[in-house]
């Protein structure tokens, strides 16, 4: 009695872990999983070496999850005033959500114009939170075209916070 009552348990516990596994690997564990912030949302004014508006560029955020060697692109035009906006980015992913690990996220910013490309930001984001760049603030940036990107301001590049 006492061997078929451990046995059927030892079926269930079976047909649990199963079901678990199939659960996780066909997918809907990554339904489970903790969306991972990438990139924070930036909101940024573009202007020239004068101040100016640059009114018309393309901004170009591109990144590289170190953890899943997984990589992405967005982009947008800045508006008349020089305005652009990039959205928040997220990923998903099991393991980065159990495994103890230092989060690793390079981000890449780019202005693209009539006469040239400029790198406007360069981070290395250190955690999956999101406004972690600014450990808490959301990013609100001037950044400026057609002047050399330095480490002087947010991070290297040439935006500096709004505000």
């Amino acid at each position: 009695m006492i061997r078929s009552r451990s046995r059927g348990m030892l079926v269930a516990g079976a047909f649990v872990a199963l079901l678990a596994l199939a659960f996780f690997f066909g997918g809907g564990g990554m339904a489970m999983a903790k969306p991972l912030v990438l990139c924070s949302a930036f909101e940024g004014r573009l202007v020239d070496a004068d101040g100016r508006p640059a009114a018309g560029y393309r901004v170009t955020r591109s990144w590289t999850w170190a953890w899943t060697g997984k990589t992405g692109s967005d982009s947008t035009e800045t508006d008349a005033e020089g305005r652009f906006h990039l959205p928040e980015v997220t990923g998903r992913s099991l393991t980065a959500g159990l495994l103890p690990h230092q989060p690793l996220i390079r981000q890449r910013i780019t202005a693209a114009g009539p006469e040239a490309e400029t790198l406007i930001w360069e981070a290395d984001k250190p955690n999956y939170d999101r406004d972690g760049e600014l450990r808490g603030r959301p990013i609100r940036a001037v950044c400026r075209v057609g002047v050399e990107p330095d480490g002087s301001g947010l991070f290297h590049g040439t935006c500096r916070s709004e505000g």
